[in-house]
């Protein structure tokens, strides 16, 4: 698959399939994960929602393939480690990014392994600083920048605080 199919996918329209509009969408507790099933125009997808970390917090939302559940197609990193990125040509090459950042597969040459900050012209979230500590404002920026058209017909919950 190419980058122009990943592009395609990532921005194509998508509903989540698995819930019923009106019920609550709930950011898992500290050490849990969940998964939400989203259909698109030509795919089907899985929207990870994982909080466990082994040593310390983590928050990811993660956009996969429902046919190739291994190829991650778009992961925002709330709260984790920082993400070293390869050496190349680019913007970000050779540098640490502390979270939050932003991984891509459409990103050329090098896909999923670069990081980028959430001001990156790729990324287009707009998410403050000030947003990180809510994990429910940034699900729905998540879901909005992955255009999830019925993301407003849902509640939204947080389950726990965010450490």
């Amino acid at each position: 698959m190419d980058f122009k199919d990943v592009r395609q996918m990532i921005n194509e329209l998508k509903m989540i399939a698995n819930i019923t509009p009106g019920e609550a969408i709930a950011v898992p507790v500290k050490n849990d994960k969940t998964c939400i099933n989203l259909h698109g125009t030509n795919y089907d997808y899985l929207f990870d929602l994982n909080r466990k970390g082994h040593r310390k917090p983590k928050c990811t939302y993660q956009l996969r393939d429902a046919n190739a559940k291994s190829k991650i197609l778009f992961r925002i990193d709330l709260i984790g480690r920082p993400h070293p990125n390869p050496a190349g040509d680019y913007a970000y090459a050779d540098k640490t990014l502390d979270c939050p950042h932003v991984h891509l597969a459409d990103f050329p040459v090098y896909g999923i392994a670069v990081a980028l900050p959430l001001d990156s012209p790729e990324v287009h979230m707009n998410l403050s600083p000030s947003d990180i500590n809510n994990l429910v404002k940034c699900l729905k920026v998540t879901f909005e920048r992955l255009n999830v058209a019925n993301r407003t017909d849902f509640k939204y919950n947080l389950e726990d605080d965010i450490l």
